[in-house]
């Protein structure tokens, strides 16, 4: 297969030749314009999200426009509201779109349940020419017909029973007040086309007649994405794989108007394990489960692009701006393989991404992700630590310290939380005395020599002071360590305690110590007790 760049494409032109519908090209050249078309069914679907990239990446590269579609005709599916998030959600990645719904264009409407005038139109066009016709078999009479095929074990298919009709009949009927489908006449060829993606491609199918206008008056998804790609004159129609057996239906749609099809390029699937694709009852398919735990949005569509689909010589382990990824996008090098998703490429993108990100950008991603906790969790956070000048201490400190950071969810309710709440229990203490590391005695006497340490003024609060402090108290300088981090960060792994004093200071290490001595005498003792939870300004 020879590929060019999309504004030199030619136009697809279909003819059939014999029993096969192919598609060869014309000498037209038309205006790069792509679209992104989901359904308003719930939120968006990481595998909608790398559409809606590949979508703009070429757009912009060929200075193109770069089309939000909503396909809202499923009317039983909608979910109210996600067609608004769809749209910020695209903003979030910074996919912003040049007409859509809230954005508008010369194309409109931008909702397919506000086109309905149009798919009418057209459908008795299909009517008028032979190309469709009015079916008025009952849904009793359809389901008998599938029941028949099952127990046959064959593929459902229409049996065309109404395709038998006089305009007399159909004209009768239609004065009963009959409700109808229309259907479009599908000869069932073996039909073929040219993918930008997958090169030749050849499909046969025994589905039969298939709807095209519903008895409510809404299209079915087949006719719509026809007519709406014709009369918003898109370009090429990038999507995903599961949709290149459809495309030859499209064709045959196409042709019955004799209109020039637009360029297709199907994008291989996204699955778990390379064979199993990405469900949608799996939480980590969702983009809004990015946005929610911090993921950095550039890290996310590096992450989709991480094997340089695409992409003109992609380097592993670079994290590219999206001007960068414009610039080097080149359709010839998308790969046809199906992408395997990988918790920890994405965490690695994630830690290039926080580095390279200036604290400005970060931090309206910071404070996000506080405002999506809970209730009960946001309450428990002294406001005064979300001001800039500490979220900026912590990002900094995140920057030049913590090699494994990788998102920003991680300081609400992953392993670095700590920065924000103090521990809420002596748990892990009494853990250790039930292993034997130490006894109740020895671990309120190491806290209150602790929380003398942090108060006296005769001596500097550095680390290697802090390992004197072991010698003098005659431990070993593990146990020690132990309780002021759990003291701390309620863990016994985490950042050195030389930069968890430098990072704290005085007085915030000598109030977690004091607070972990109270909470262990009161639980050792079995009393109940409900710590204080909002940790003081620093």
């Amino acid at each position: 297969m020879v590929c060019f760049p999309p504004s030199l494409l030619p136009s697809f032109q279909c003819f059939c030749a014999s029993s096969r519908l192919f598609c060869s090209t014309s000498a037209s050249i038309r205006p790069v314009r792509v679209r992104f078309a989901p359904s308003p069914t719930g939120e968006l679907h990481l595998g909608s999200v790398r559409t809606a990239l590949f979508n703009f990446l070429w757009a912009r590269k060929y200075n193109g426009k770069f089309v939000l579609r909503i396909e809202d005709t499923d009317r039983e599916r909608l979910v109210e509201g996600s067609e608004q998030r769809i749209e910020q959600t695209l903003s979030h990645f910074g996919l912003t779109p040049d007409e859509s719904p809230l954005r508008g264009g010369q194309f409109g409407p931008y909702y397919q349940s506000e086109r309905l005038p149009f798919y009418r139109e057209l459908a008795d066009q299909l009517v008028d020419t032979g190309h469709s016709y009015k079916c008025f078999c009952s849904q009793e009479r359809l389901e008998f017909l599938r029941r028949k095929a099952n127990s046959e074990r064959i593929p459902f298919r229409y049996d065309g029973i109404c395709r038998q009709l006089s305009t007399e009949e159909t004209r009768a009927r239609e004065r009963n007040e009959e409700q109808f489908v229309v259907r479009f006449k599908f000869d069932g060829r073996r039909a073929g086309f040219t993918d930008i993606v997958f090169g030749d491609y050849e499909h046969y199918s025994e589905e039969g007649d298939f709807v095209i206008l519903k008895r409510d008056g809404f299209p079915t998804y087949h006719f719509a994405n026809v007519v709406d790609d014709r009369r918003m004159e898109i370009s090429h129609v990038i999507r995903g794989a599961e949709w290149i057996c459809s495309t030859t239906k499209h064709l045959q749609i196409y042709s019955a108007f004799g209109w020039s099809p637009p360029h297709f390029a199907h994008l291989p699937l996204i699955t778990l394990d390379g064979k199993r694709k990405l469900s949608k009852r799996f939480e980590a398919g969702y983009a809004d489960f990015y946005l929610k735990n911090g993921h950095l949005p550039i890290a996310v569509l590096n992450f989709l692009l991480r094997n340089g689909s695409g992409i003109r010589d992609h380097q592993p382990q670079t994290v590219y701006s999206l001007e960068e990824l414009i610039e080097r996008f080149d359709e010839r090098l998308i790969t046809r393989g199906s992408f395997t998703m990988d918790t920890n490429e994405l965490n690695n993108y994630g830690k290039l991404a926080f580095k390279q990100t200036n604290d400005k950008d970060l931090l309206p991603v910071v404070k996000s992700v506080f405002d999506n906790l809970p209730n009960e969790l946001r309450g428990s956070i002294d406001q005064s630590l979300l001001s800039e000048s500490y979220l900026r201490r912590v990002l900094s400190f995140l920057k030049l310290k913590e090699e494994a950071f990788c998102h920003l969810g991680e300081l609400s309710t992953g392993d670095f939380r700590f920065f924000f709440y103090r521990p809420r229990s002596a748990q892990k203490l009494l853990e250790l005395v039930v292993k034997g590391e130490s006894d109740r005695e020895q671990f309120v006497r190491l806290i209150t020599a602790l929380c003398q340490w942090f108060l006296s003024s005769d001596t500097a609060h550095t680390f290697d002071n802090f390992k004197l402090l072991a010698t003098d108290l005659r431990v070993p300088y593990q146990l020690l360590a132990k309780i002021f981090r759990l003291s701390m960060i309620d863990n016994v792994r985490g950042p050195p305690i030389k930069e968890l004093i430098e990072f704290f200071g005085v007085a915030e290490c000598y109030a977690r110590l004091n607070a972990m001595g109270q909470m262990f005498e009161d639980e050792t003792k079995g009393e109940e007790t409900t710590p204080k939870t909002t940790v003081t300004s620093l």
